[in-house]
């Protein structure tokens, strides 16, 4: 994804307004226009005053691959969303909810994981401007979950 892209998914994502986000980083409605539309890049300063200010990675910004949580499909964005190794450091495959200490948390079922994000299917539905019933939202978890590394069979067995 390019920068642009990024900047305007970000702005939208906290629900703001150009001159919102513009007056958060103390720079013109404008420029955020600018960036989203292409013309410009944010300078490295400015980059990591936006990732600073909204907590996410530079990396984020610049487009580069954002991680995502292998038991549960999180999107990895920022520092703060990756679990724990045994060893302190920050896990790139698996968010803090999921995994810490080297260990997964709960002891959960795939089946059990469906439905526990069933429950947040109404905020979900709003934060992304869809109208997914339990049933669709039901299937599609049936279907992604599986290709998840933490959820993927060897032999008919869940590889934990």
């Amino acid at each position: 994804m390019e920068t642009r892209n990024t900047i305007l998914k970000l702005r939208k994502h906290l629900n703001l307004s150009q001159n919102e986000f513009a007056e958060k980083l103390s720079v013109t409605r404008q420029a955020v226009s600018r960036w989203e539309n292409g013309e410009t890049v944010p300078n490295i300063d400015t980059l990591k005053l936006i990732a600073e200010t909204f907590d996410v990675s530079v990396d984020f910004l610049l487009g580069c691959a954002i991680g995502q949580c292998q038991s549960c499909g999180m999107l990895l964005v920022k520092s703060g969303d990756k679990g724990t190794e045994s060893d302190g450091r920050k896990s790139e495959e698996y968010c803090v909810f999921c995994y810490q200490h080297g260990q997964f948390t709960q002891d959960i079922s795939i089946e059990e994981l469906i439905e526990r994000n069933l429950q947040d299917l109404d905020s979900w539905n709003q934060e992304n401007g869809l109208h997914l019933t339990e049933q669709e939202a039901r299937a599609e978890l049936q279907k992604f979950l599986p290709t998840l590394k933490r959820w993927r069979t060897k032999d008919g067995e869940e590889e934990k």
